[in-house]
């Protein structure tokens, strides 16, 4: 499942990440990879606030629909 359908405060492991070349190259760069756990930290209007590798990053809904759960 996609992460931005998770819930608060839930640890997932990131199984596959989906989108074009670009969008994975750059969901990469933020620590998104295949194998990672991540938590959901708050869900707001429009972005997800996720924990991976001790650092919180937000993301916008249409990026975290191509990170696999």
């Amino acid at each position: 499942m996609p992460i931005s359908m998770g819930d608060n405060g839930s640890s997932y492991t990131i199984r596959k990440l989906t989108g074009s070349g670009e969008v994975r190259s750059h969901l990469n760069s933020m620590g998104f990879n295949p194998g990672t756990e991540i938590r959901i930290i708050s869900k707001l209007s429009g972005s997800v606030i996720l924990a991976v590798k001790d650092t919180r990053v937000a993301i916008n809904e249409t990026e975290a629909r191509h990170i696999l759960v």
